[in-house]
């Protein structure tokens, strides 16, 4: 073949060559665009299957939600209302659809959702309350739920319409219900101070009087029954101060007073009423404080008083002999521990859960062998949460018991005044004590106590072991301080045996007792003892009773000093007594001229400004709230205003009255009265009163 042949051959090849490799990129590419396309089929068909699903689930939700829908343009017109907004409004889709949609609301609603539809359009979403109009020119009250969404470059507002005229119903009954609540909760505030009131008023007759006859001369005999009725009135009375306090704190109408307080003057004075009882028992009433707390408080006083007085007093009433102790510990910067441990009957643990519901005691014969309501310690337990704190209660059977309280410890906004003379605590320092007490808790608190003041203090639990010291052991000392009921050798025993070995030199001694006897008292001056003070030992009494001791007499303090004011005006002092009840004026009278006052009786607020005005002598007022013609309030108020004369605007005005609740006592002193005594009159509480004005000594 020739050469030109062989080329074109060649070059035929190679264009059959690539032409067949071109076919074959071909069929790839076409198979792939193929393939391609039959993917973009399935995903478009998918889509589309997606977007009908969607479209079905969206429509079968507009047509069958329980709320009413209706989609609208941005300018307001209907687009679409669902079946429930219709037959809510009692109108056709038809009539609905092109309308504006403010036009379905009543005139006063539509400037509100109008606003709302600037809400959606701005941040998306709006909520309101509005009432549609109906074609009956009634109105339907409903909520809103407004949005907006996206379709094909239009923007669609959507309104959720709820009708809310059952829930609206609800709400009315339940505002009714509440209402009526609170009228028969006050009803039953009412009713219970008024009963308070008029079973208060004949107690006070009756425990008064019988206070008076217990203190004449009268037969043994007469006079157990005269006791009888005296804790007969005092258990009702008891009753009635629970009930009381219970109904407020059901109520929840507890009001803390909060106050700058001592803790120590607030044990001392729990204490000091029952130290009588604990005396009849010869059970110990002892307190101790540990050394880091504080005692300058802010709180309710009165309210832990309340709650100390009730575990005090229960824990004499299950105690018939032993000992009560009271300590307060600092567990944490923010809380002050109180525990009340006692060693009386005790209780079973499984009922501990129990103790705190209202009207349960501890088994079913508990009230009648001890008497009580079952309340005291549910009102502690209410009190004590009210003040953000706790209580719990632990014990076994035979093995006495123990109530612990805990509240916030809350440092006093500013120093509280201390009854007890600075300068009388320098007279103590470096002075050598002697403290024997067979008791370890109460023996180490006056060891604290002494040595906190400066004291030099050496303690001994055996008395025996006391009178066992050599004579110059016990002439070292400079005074002697010891317990009076101590096993085999009592507190008298003692001074005896140290007189013997010591003939004249003994060292000044103080006898602490729990017994108020007078017999006791004398035999121990008789004895040579320089003071008596009576458990619970309080610290003014503890410390003016060495200062005395050792005859180291405290200069009188010039925050005590008496004021001439009132006494200066006759040589007599004169009470008037304001009260509208007869018995009760009487008793008065009977009480308060018993004091060393001349007492004269007015019979309401008329006749006290009357007699005010008539004679320039009185030096306090006794003041009932409740009297015909004018009450004592209104009369308080007019004498501060000076009705009565200018010399009397800031005369003592007490208030005496069978009104035990706060807000009654609130009223005293905003009407211009200066101190509350509820009745029954105490007569502690009248004397300390008295004392407190200068008025008696």
């Amino acid at each position: 073949m020739s050469t030109e042949a062989e080329k074109w051959k060649k070059r035929f090849d190679r264009e059959k060559s690539a032409r067949h490799q071109a076919e074959k990129l071909l069929e790839e590419k076409s198979s792939q665009l193929f393939d391609a396309n039959d993917q973009l089929q399935r995903r478009i068909q998918l889509k589309t299957s997606k977007l009908r699903r969607e479209e079905k689930k969206f429509t079968a939700l507009f047509h069958s939600s329980i709320d009413g829908i209706i989609l609208f343009s941005e300018d307001g017109h209907i687009i679409d209302a669902n079946p429930t907004i219709c037959k809510l409004l009692k109108l056709s889709s038809s009539q609905l659809i092109g309308t504006r949609v403010e036009n379905l609301y009543s005139q006063e609603f539509v400037e509100i959702a109008k606003e709302a539809i600037e809400e959606v359009k701005q941040v998306g979403h709006a909520r309101f309350e509005a009432n549609l109009k109906l074609v009956n020119s009634s109105t339907i009250p409903t909520e809103i739920s407004a949005s907006k969404f996206e379709v094909d470059d239009q923007t669609i507002l959507q309104g959720i319409f709820r009708d809310i005229t059952e829930r609206n119903q609800i709400a009315q009954e339940l505002e009714s219900a509440s209402e009526a609540a609170i009228k028969a909760n006050e009803a039953k505030s009412l009713f219970l101070a008024t009963m308070s009131h008029e079973i208060r008023t004949p107690l006070n007759g009756i425990l008064g009087f019988t206070d008076i006859l217990l203190q004449s001369e009268i037969s043994e005999e007469n006079k157990q029954h005269l006791q009888l009725i005296k804790k007969s009135g005092d258990i009702l009375l008891s009753v009635i101060n629970d009930i009381l306090d219970f109904s407020r704190v059901e109520s929840q109408q507890i009001e803390l007073e909060m106050v700058d307080f001592r803790l120590t003057d607030c044990i001392e004075e729990t204490l000091d009423i029952h130290a009588h009882a604990a005396a009849v028992k010869n059970v110990d009433l002892l307190y101790s404080i540990d050394e880091d707390v504080p005692l300058e408080l802010h709180g309710d006083v009165g309210r832990i008083k309340q709650v100390l007085l009730n575990l005090v007093s229960n824990g004499l009433k299950f105690t018939s002999q032993g000992s009560l102790v009271l300590s307060a510990s600092h567990p944490d910067p923010a809380t002050i521990k109180l525990v009340v441990t006692d060693t009386g009957i005790g209780f079973s643990p499984e009922i501990t859960g129990q103790l705190f519901q209202p009207f349960i005691q501890a088994d079913a014969s508990t009230t009648r062998k001890f008497g009580g309501t079952g309340l005291g310690l549910s009102i502690c337990k209410q009190l004590i949460e009210v003040m953000g704190g706790s209580i719990e209660a632990s014990s076994l059977p035979d093995k006495g018991a123990t109530f612990t309280i805990t509240f916030p410890c809350v440092p006093a906004q500013y120093s509280v005044p201390v009854t007890l003379i600075s300068n009388d605590f320098n007279k103590l320092e470096g002075l050598k004590i002697l403290v024997i007490d067979d008791h370890p808790i109460n023996l180490e608190f006056m060891k604290v106590r002494l040595e906190r003041w400066g004291c030099d203090v050496s303690s001994m639990l055996s008395s025996e072991k006391a009178s066992e010291l050599p004579a110059e052991s016990l002439t070292s000392y400079d005074l002697i301080l010891t317990d009076m009921l101590m096993p085999n050798l009592d507190g008298l025993m003692l001074a005896k045996a140290m007189q013997d070995k010591l003939d004249s030199s003994t060292p000044p001694m103080i006898l602490a007792t729990s017994s108020r006897q007078v017999s006791e008292r004398k035999e121990a001056l008789k004895l040579g003892f320089k003071g008596v003070i009576y458990k619970p030992i309080k610290e003014v009494e503890l410390l003016k009773s060495i200062n005395h001791a050792i005859e180291l007499r405290p200069e009188p303090s010039s925050a005590t000093k008496v004021s001439p004011q009132f006494k200066a005006r006759n040589k007599h002092t004169y009470a008037l007594i304001v009260e509208d009840n007869p018995i009760n004026a009487k008793l008065a009278k009977i009480l308060i001229e018993r004091m060393g006052l001349i007492a004269h009786i007015a019979h309401n607020g008329e006749e006290a400004l009357a007699a005010l005005k008539a004679k320039d002598v009185y030096t306090v007022i006794f003041m009932d709230m409740q009297m015909p013609v004018m009450d004592g309030l209104t009369a308080s108020s007019q004498i501060r205003q000076g009705a009565a004369g200018s010399s009397y605007t800031e005369i003592p005005i007490i208030a005496m009255t069978a009104n035990a609740l706060p807000e009654d006592q609130q009223r005293c002193l905003e009407a211009g009265m200066s101190h509350y005594l509820v009745k029954p009159i105490n007569q502690v509480e009248l004397t300390k009163i008295l004392k407190g004005l200068k008025i008696v000594e």
